[in-house]
């Protein structure tokens, strides 16, 4: 079927016939832009055309409004080649009126005057006219449409300078095509309007205006608006829809009876024939049956649908075309033969399916969400078919299957011939050149028709490519149902190892969604493979489950029980090691039982090694009563949500990540009067490259997929369960510590074991915690005086330790410190200081667990000798029955008092003094005595003979006095040190009859006189205020010494004193016994002065050595330099003058 626009030709038709092949072959060599009306937007089209020479008759139908778009001409062109002005007036001029009148009595204003022009060289020496044939024309008819009156220059005469003027007529016939096709494209569309609201009147065509409505498609098909094109057959579509559903309701219509002819064939739809229009001559002269008329209307659209690369829209289209024929051939009640509308719908589906196979990608989600319900649909179909024709497994076709076979396969017919327009579009992907190409799908489904062997294959093929096809598009409960059919085929053909996986994978998605009645009827399935696989621990399993199947019948439920008790006697396989694997001998105890409550019976807290009670509240999903060897609840240490959730994800406690939220915006769709017509959301996300998809339910596996430890459990053994609700009393050891929760159930029977996936109850699982109160020692006491008894008390708390009868405390004390229990004041050993010890054993009699006891002891250390800056530390290290590890205390004693000495000389008498300093006790001192064992040195006591004991307390100090004699021989050289002892004894004032001995040792250097020191000031007897003075050193030296060079220095009260000069000098006492120095001072202030404070040292020149190269002074120590008038006071009188 030739669709090309028609142009028609008039005047000069021997000529126009001349340029015409050259003029149609030119027209489709460019595309022009074309400018639509009703504001629809700019396309470029190419154009095709056909000429015809001018007819009177397509006009008439247009007058009448009875015409074609198809067979309507789009432009009228006037040829002529006249070019001498007054052959145009005599006759050509009247010819062009004529021609234009007879175009406007008909409505039409699509024409154009063509003036072939030929040039005479002979005359064109001549001047040229003024006027010519062109411009009369324009001005005669072309006066508002001047652009459509054209001249050419003859192509056949003048072929080098024809081609400007040339193109120029071609783009002006194009150009005038498409304002030609804007006008009769909206009449056309008018007219159809006007034709279709007709349709409710009894003399009304369908099919008139099928035709009608098709033809306008074909011309925007022609012009490459496909898309629009599809909009007018789905508008047909729409409404043939729509006159077959009245029908239903007794709204009969009289061309119907077209469309009501028996199935006698069900051809399926075919997408690649040669002649696409075939049908359309059919349904034109013949007549066709409705399946016929849908199946043109479908290959039609997806025709238009692959045209626009949209595959993916026939596959979604389908399965409504389908339903919606089957429908329609109910509302008229055709007659057809059993089995014919199964065959049509599997080969239409078939034939879409081969195409998107050829189109689809492996990553393309959206062409195979449509596939999937058709590859369904046939091995649905498929299945009929062969349950019809007795080809299903374990049958054999009668003579009168046969029969039906044979005319089933006449009904389909053969496949049309069909053309390589579909290899050939781009958007089909190549196939290897070795692969065998497929077979038409009215051939497959003869085939399998004609033996049981190629139906069983070919329906094997198509649940398969279901299955995978679902997956792929993660339709997961689609893929089981899908493999639910394919299981139980499969048992048809005595496979039932084949049938398992599917049944199993079906039940896991049941159970995860609650369907309990479906999930039990594919347990039953179950069973049924399982006992012909005989493999009797998966069926032991199994009839557990379904005689807990509340769904089912009584009667059904117990056979099954009997069945699972007598396959469980002669049940031995032994436990298996992977818990995960669904042949392993555990099973789902949510299946048969239900865990109601878990309540710990024991008061909190529940104390280490003490037995735990546990009450469970279990209901029994079982017919009748059985007996669980053992029933245990398993419980690990209790972990928080957060907690969990940060292990498992290794990221920080309370880190939300909420960058996987989809920001969503609501949109309220409201209607012109303002009311809300629709309400939605979206998301403002940019689209990514893989769509949402539907994911499955949550996992359920069939068998526990972890089994918990149970090395902490409650357990009771050999209960009988009955059917219903059963309280159960669980005991167990707590052994450790911690806060616990339960974790899952266990309940044993023979070799299988039953455990709970989790514990879901009402409420969390409960928690528990066991803890254990820790024994404990320690030592209370207050501050610790060093030298006195100071009580301390041991404290020890048994908590939830046993301790055995002989059960003791060892304390031992570090060195000088000892300790005892505390004793009566009355006691005789109570001032006895040999009663306390280095070690102390304390016993504890009677101890019992969770007692407290306060144990006084009493310690006692020696108080140190010398001033300390820090207290005095010592420890006592424990040893507990309940703990291997020792532990040891620290202690700080402070000491009662401290004694210091000091070094006093006259002349060359020494003398000694000792200072006790009272610190933090209130003590009483007597027999104050000092020792010194260094021969030649003897210390006479000038203190007085006290009757009384001393009190000494805090901040109150008590002195003694001694003087040291040396004798004579003993040079300082020989006895560099001497050492002498102070012993004094104390006692506190609560216990005076006790008295302990305090000493200390003091060394003495430096003892010797070596250097005698004299000042006087004169006058002595007249010293004015700031009147000069002379103040006369005088150095002696009272023993031998080393020292040679001595360094004097004035250190005077700038108050009280100015020295004139200098202050400071170097004197030698070498080979001289004495020296003398004069100074000038004068005094500042009136009064009793003190004499200025003179300081001697010893001095040692610099230079004397490389490394030495500074003087360097050295004091001497307090005890050998004597200053004789340190102490002395010099009266200052005021001056003459008056000044104080």
């Amino acid at each position: 079927m030739q669709i090309k626009p028609i142009i028609t030709y008039s005047g000069a038709c021997p000529l126009f016939r001349s340029l015409e092949s050259q003029i149609l072959n030119a027209i489709p060599l460019d595309t022009c832009e074309w400018r639509r009306t009703f504001q629809r937007p700019t396309k470029h089209v190419r154009l095709e055309a056909q000429a015809q020479q001018f007819n009177v008759e397509p006009l008439e139908k247009y007058k009448q409004g009875d015409w074609s778009i198809l067979d309507h001409p789009i432009l009228h062109i006037y040829v002529t080649d006249c070019n001498d002005v007054d052959a145009y007036k005599a006759t050509i001029r009247e010819e062009i009126d004529t021609w234009l009148k007879l175009l406007t009595s008909y409505g039409v204003s699509d024409w154009m005057i063509l003036l072939v022009e030929t040039l005479d060289i002979r005359k064109t020496k001549n001047l040229l006219p003024r006027t010519t044939v062109l411009d009369k024309i324009r001005l005669d008819f072309g006066s508002k449409n001047d652009d459509r009156c054209i001249s050419v220059l003859n192509p056949a005469k003048f072929e080098q300078k024809s081609t400007e003027s040339f193109r120029c007529l071609v783009q002006r016939i194009r150009f005038l095509m498409l304002t030609s096709y804007n006008r009769n494209i909206a009449k056309y569309e008018e007219l159809i309007r006007s034709k279709r609201e007709k349709r409710n009147h009894d003399d009304w065509d369908f099919r008139q205006y099928f035709f009608l409505q098709e033809d306008l498609a074909l011309i925007l098909e022609k012009l490459e608006l496909p898309t629009e094109a599809l909009i007018q057959y789905d508008e047909l579509d729409a409404m043939f829809s729509q006159f077959i559903t009245h029908t239903g309701f007794n709204e009969k219509q009289q061309w119907l009876s077209y469309f009501k002819r028996p199935l006698s064939a069900f051809h399926g739809i075919c997408l690649s024939r040669v002649d696409k229009f075939e049908m359309r001559q059919k349904i034109r002269s013949e007549g066709v049956s409705l399946l016929e008329f849908r199946n043109y209307l479908f290959e039609r659209q997806a025709y238009l649908l692959l045209t626009c690369n949209d595959i993916p829209e026939i596959a979604k289209r389908l399965l409504g075309f389908l339903f919606s024929t089957l429908r329609e051939v109910e509302y008229i009640k055709l007659d057809c033969q059993e089995g014919a509308l199964c065959c049509w719908e599997f080969v239409c589906a078939l034939e879409v399916l081969q195409l998107c196979e050829q189109a689809m990608e492996p990553n393309e989600v959206t062409c195979f969400q449509h596939c999937a319900p058709i590859w369904n649909l046939a091995k649905d179909k498929l299945y009929e078919l062969g349950k019809l024709c007795g080809l299903l497994p374990g049958c054999t076709p009668s003579s009168e299957q046969l029969h039906i076979v044979v005319q089933l396969s006449s009904g389909i017919g053969d496949a049309p011939p069909q053309q390589q327009f579909l290899q050939a579009m781009p958007q089909l992907r190549d196939r290897s050149p070795n692969r065998k190409p497929k077979l038409s799908a009215a051939q497959q489904l003869k085939e399998a028709l004609g033996s049981n062997q190629a139906f069983q294959k070919l329906y094997l093929e198509l649940a398969e490519l279901a299955i995978s096809t679902y997956k792929h598009v993660t339709r997961l409960r689609s893929a089981r149902l899908v493999g639910l059919d394919l299981g139980k085929f499969y048992c048809a053909l005595n496979e039932p190892h084949k049938a398992v996986g599917f049944f199993t994978d079906l039940l896991r998605e049941l159970k995860a969604e609650n369907w309990h009645t479906l999930s039990s009827q594919t347990l039953l399935e179950l069973a049924n493979c399982y006992r012909k696989m005989g493999d009797s621990l998966a069926y032991t399993k199994t009839c557990s489950s379904i005689s807990c199947c509340a769904e089912l019948e009584t009667l059904v439920r117990t056979f099954y029980f009997d069945e699972f008790l007598k396959s469980l006697k002669t049940l031995n396989t032994t436990l298996s090691a992977q818990p995960s694997m669904e042949n392993a001998n555990y099973c789902v105890l949510e299946d048969h039982f239900r865990v109601l409550d878990i309540e710990v019976l024991n008061a909190n807290p529940i104390i280490q090694d003490d037995h735990l009670l546990v009450q469970l509240k279990v209901e029994s999903l079982y017919p009748r009563g059985i007996v669980a060897e053992c029933i245990k609840i398993c419980y690990e240490l209790h972990v928080t949500p957060e907690l969990e959730a940060a292990l498992q994800q290794d990221v920080p406690l309370k880190s939300k990540d909420c960058s996987s939220r989809l920001k969503v915006t609501l949109q309220l769709f409201h209607k012109q009067d303002g009311s809300l017509n629709s309400a939605s959301v979206a998301s403002d996300t940019p689209k990514t490259k893989q769509p949402v998809r539907r994911t499955s339910s949550t996992k359920r596996k069939l068998s526990p997929s972890v089994q918990s430890d149970f090395s902490n459990t409650v357990q009771a053994e050999n209960i009988a369960l009955q059917p219903g609700i059963n309280l159960l009393e669980l005991k167990g050891k707590a052994n450790r510590v911690g806060r616990w929760q339960f974790k899952q159930l266990c309940v044993s029977m023979s070799s299988l074991e039953f455990l709970s996936e989790q514990l879901a109850m009402q409420l969390q699982p409960p928690t528990f915690e066991i803890c254990t109160k820790p024994a404990s020692a320690s030592l209370h006491f207050k501050t610790l005086i060093a030298g006195i008894v100071q009580p301390i008390n041991l404290y020890v708390t048994g908590g939830s330790f046993i301790f055995p009868p002989d059960a003791k405390i060892t304390l031992r004390c570090s060195k000088n410190l000892r300790i005892r229990q505390a004793l009566p004041v009355d006691d005789p050993g109570c001032g006895n200081d040999a009663t306390f010890e280095q070690t102390l054993l304390v016993p504890l009699l009677q101890f019992k667990s969770f007692e407290e006891r306060s144990i006084p002891l009493e310690v006692l250390t020696d108080m140190p000798g010398r001033k300390v800056a820090k207290h005095h530390e010592h420890h006592i290290t424990l040893s507990c029955p309940w703990s291997r590890n020792e532990l040891q205390i620290p202690l700080e004693f402070q000491p009662a008092m401290e004694a210091t000495c000091r070094l006093h000389t006259c002349g060359t008498q020494k003398f000694l003094q000792v200072i006790m300093k009272g610190l933090d006790a209130q003590l009483l001192l007597h027999q104050a005595k000092v020792k010194c064992d260094v021969p030649g040195v003897r210390l006479q006591d000038l203190n007085p003979d006290p009757q009384e004991p001393i009190q000494i307390h805090k901040s109150l100090t008590v002195t003694y006095l001694y003087e040291i004699q040396v004798e004579p021989l003993k040079a300082e050289h020989e006895l560099p040190i001497v050492k002498v002892h102070f012993v004094v004894k104390y006692t506190t004032l609560t216990e005076p009859q006790v008295w302990r001995n305090y000493g200390c040792a003091f060394d003495l250097v430096d003892y010797s006189t070596l250097f005698k020191l004299q000042a006087q000031l004169e006058p002595n007897e007249l010293c004015r205020l700031r009147t000069v003075c002379n103040l006369n050193l005088k150095i002696t030296k009272v023993n031998e010494n080393p020292y040679v060079d001595l360094m004097y220095e004035v250190l005077n009260d700038q108050n009280l004193w100015a020295v004139c000069g200098r202050s400071a000098g170097v004197v030698s006492m070498k080979d001289v016994d004495s020296h003398s120095i004069s100074l000038d001072v004068m005094p500042l202030s009136t009064g009793f002065l003190p004499m200025p404070s003179i300081r001697l040292s010893k001095y040692t020149a610099g230079g004397k050595s490389k490394t030495d190269g500074h003087s360097k002074v050295h004091p001497f120590p307090p005890g050998q330099v004597y200053n004789s008038t340190k102490s002395m006071q010099i009266h200052v009188i005021a001056s003459v003058s008056g000044e104080q």
